[in-house]
């Protein structure tokens, strides 16, 4: 398994390689391992049961429609898709809210370069059942630019509290990364803003509606 090294910039000749400690066995996210977590008073309000949008296994064909409109001259392309299962106990929950962070990884200048994505989507009318499903892209280009996720997280909250997480990784990063100032206050990472979207904003959004929650 290979360990997380990036290069952090100073103004010289030189530079430093600077490697996030995982603080011991359990704070480490094996290759393509899964961590998840139920926290709070309320965690039998909902249960994570898979989280998957990693490496190639996150990349989907895009939709093709059949319109009254002249074919694209490009074949589909590939879209990274982090997807996230769960279950519900509540007869109805008004509100859910998803904070998505992705992890992507290329090589630049030999040497790899990290971009940190995020996004939060709101679901309402959340009925009682099980495998609820929520979803969140990376464009074609994005992917091209800037790799495929190497690590993902989300934190589910119920009125501001957090009731569940869940993260996967195929490198090895810290325990809880997306909280960790080493990796979102690293130089060798760069947060990009408005990448990350969420379902209705692709065009999978009339894609088996009925298998997703409202977005408000």
């Amino acid at each position: 398994m290979r360990g997380l090294v990036l290069r952090r910039l100073i103004p010289a000749s030189a530079c430093l390689l600077f490697v996030w400690q995982c603080g011991g066995d359990a704070a480490a996210q094996g290759a393509r391992t899964a961590s998840r977590r139920q926290a709070g008073r309320v965690a039998d309000v909902l249960k994570i049961t898979e989280m998957e949008g990693v490496g190639r296994r996150s990349l989907v064909s895009g939709p093709q429609y059949r319109t009254n409109v002249a074919r694209g001259v490009k074949p589909p392309e590939e879209w990274s898709r982090i997807q996230v299962t769960y279950d519900t106990a509540p007869e109805w929950i008004d509100e859910l809210t998803f904070q998505y962070f992705v992890l992507t990884e290329r090589e630049q200048d030999d040497a790899k370069a990290y971009s940190l994505f995020k996004n939060t989507v709101r679901y309402a009318d959340i009925e009682q059942g099980r495998d609820h499903m929520s979803t969140v892209f990376l464009r074609p280009s994005t992917v091209k630019r800037y790799g495929l996720p190497v690590a993902i997280a989300v934190e589910i909250r119920l009125k501001g509290e957090v009731i569940a997480e869940a993260a996967e990784a195929e490198i090895k990063v810290p325990e809880q990364w997306w909280r960790n100032p080493a990796v979102t206050q690293n130089e060798g990472v760069t947060t990009r803003d408005g990448y990350l979207l969420d379902r209705s904003q692709s065009p999978f959004a009339l894609i088996n509606i009925d298998d997703y929650e409202v977005i408000k």
